[in-house]
């Protein structure tokens, strides 16, 4: 961790039936698309919590740190490696993990590359333990009996697939959005992103008109469907001019159709402080790119996996790393307090993802744990190397935590509008420790009966905790501002309600 301060006869319709069933047509649409929007969809993340990953949430702060907390690597890992002919020797999650639909379980869709690349699916009763079934769908050496997906050249590869039950088609319950360089023809001629879709994430159909994104030479894109924005987003790789070389940035793109994606453009460049990751190389030319991002809706706001890649020698070599960047709009995004320690680092020397480490397009939460599959590779960019897959974890919403030592810190936020109780909070304290809640309202008075001598004292270590005042959990009505208090304990979140602003 690192802390820093701070969704017969024909009848003749009556006038009446002519009004009605157009509404109620319109109104169960509206109805049906936000159900759908919100927890039928597999790998929604969003919801009320409010995280302390920027200063949005902070109006006053005093004796307190923010602290960045890194995943916790599985001990079993890697889970997956490559054990079939089709899979050479690197099989990684430029890809996607979903829960299986009826809960139990979960399916992965990743690729292999052994000189050319091809598009895999797995499965796993308990997400330790993974199976890749004979789908029957594609030749290899003249048999179909693998996991391969589909094969429309033999560089389509990182296969993004998002689950979108909302769609009335059963057919397109399922997108993918994936990679082709563009030089095999008469297949493929135009380099960029090409779409797809399936009723079941297992036999896909190509969209009409692809590619649905046409990008060069942006061979690293993650897309995701954002439940915050009703759209879906794209971050593709882009090369841009920065300081002299030309690096790899991220570029980013949304749509409200899935078959037809704008131009991208560049959002997020190296800074200079980047740059401190080859100080010491002793080749000419050495700098930092972005190798890739995936950014993602997480409760109320977004969060991203920024992909850092280090040029040690200049040219094309060096590790890959994953850092945490926050945006409140999905598209101009926050970078960690400096010294930017990695939200996902390398392994130890020697360990089978100690060259370089990716993430899929988003992770999971399941109760209150974040699971992030990652792909892991033995050597660095510029060398060969062996990749699988492992597992990684975090406690839920523990990205960044606001600290207390032995001295009593406060955190007050602004003025919230829209909250509505009971206040439950995401904190985890000493034996010795303790969290309180006071509320105050628009003037900054505090609200009676909601001091901080009225709060009920909070200890232990708690993902979800209702905070009380001498027993009652309801919040007052009005906008209010809350003060939390806290001593040798850290506060990672609270949700107060649906549709909580700030003013």
């Amino acid at each position: 961790m690192y802390e820093s301060h701070v969704s017969g006869r024909e009848a003749v319709p009556s006038p009446l039936h002519r009004i009605l069933v157009p509404v109620l047509a319109v109104l169960f649409s509206a109805f049906a698309f936000g159900a759908a929007h919100g927890a039928e969809q597999l790998g929604d993340l969003t919801g009320p919590w409010q995280l302390f990953v920027d200063d949005h949430l902070v109006a006053e702060s005093s004796q307190l740190s923010r602290v960045w907390h890194a995943f916790e690597k599985h001990a079993g890992n890697p889970l997956l490696r490559a054990d079939q002919a089709w899979e050479g020797a690197a099989v990684y999650l430029y890809g996607t993990v979903l829960p299986r639909e009826d809960g139990t379980g979960y399916r992965m869709w990743y690729h292999a590359y052994d000189g050319d690349y091809r598009m895999l699916y797995a499965t796993s009763d308990d997400g330790l333990a993974w199976s890749k079934p004979a789908l029957g769908l594609t030749d290899f050496r003249g048999s179909a009996e693998n996991n391969i997906l589909f094969q429309l050249t033999h560089e389509n590869h990182n296969p993004q697939v998002i689950h979108t039950p909302w769609e009335a088609d059963p057919q397109r319950r399922y997108k993918m959005i994936y990679f082709e360089y563009g030089r095999t023809p008469p297949v493929s001629t135009v380099t960029g992103y090409r779409g797809a879709y399936s009723p079941d994430g297992i036999r896909w159909t190509e969209c009409a008109d692809n590619p649905v994104l046409v990008d060069s030479p942006g061979d690293v894109g993650n897309f995701v469907w954002d439940p915050l924005g009703k759209r879906y987003l794209g971050y593709p790789k882009k090369f841009e001019e920065v300081r002299g070389f030309r690096r790899r940035c991220v570029a980013f793109s949304s749509t409200t159709a899935f078959e037809s994606w704008p131009e991208s453009t560049l959002i997020l460049t190296p800074d200079e402080y980047d740059d401190r990751l080859v100080a010491d190389a002793d080749a000419a030319g050495a700098h930092t790119d972005f190798y890739g991002l995936c950014g993602f809706a997480y409760e109320t706001m977004y969060l991203g996996f920024l992909w850092m890649f280090p040029i040690t020698d200049g040219k094309n070599d060096g590790p890959i790393f994953v850092e945490l960047v926050s945006s409140r709009d999905g598209a101009h995004w926050r970078r960690q307090d400096e010294p930017r320690a990695p939200i996902l680092p390398l392994g130890p020397a020697g360990a089978w993802d100690d060259g370089m480490v990716f993430t899929p397009n988003h992770p999971l939460v399941e109760g209150g744990t974040i699971k992030l599959y990652y792909g892991g590779f033995d050597g660095t960019h510029g060398g060969d190397a062996n990749a699988a897959i492992g597992l990684a974890t975090l406690r839920k919403d523990g990205f960044v935590s606001m600290r207390a030592g032995g001295q009593a810190g406060a955190l007050t936020t602004p003025l919230l509008e829209n909250a509505a109780g009971p206040l439950r909070v995401n904190f985890a304290a000493r034996p010795d420790g303790w969290l309180r809640v006071e509320l105050r309202d628009a003037s900054g008075e505090v609200i009676p009966g909601y001091s901080e001598t009225n709060c009920d004292v909070l200890t232990g270590d708690h993902t979800e905790h209702a905070v009380t005042w001498n027993g009652n959990s309801a919040l007052p009505a009005g906008p209010v501002r809350l003060r939390f208090i806290l001593r040798n304990a850290e506060l990672f979140a609270f949700a107060a309600g649906n549709g909580v602003t700030t003013r």
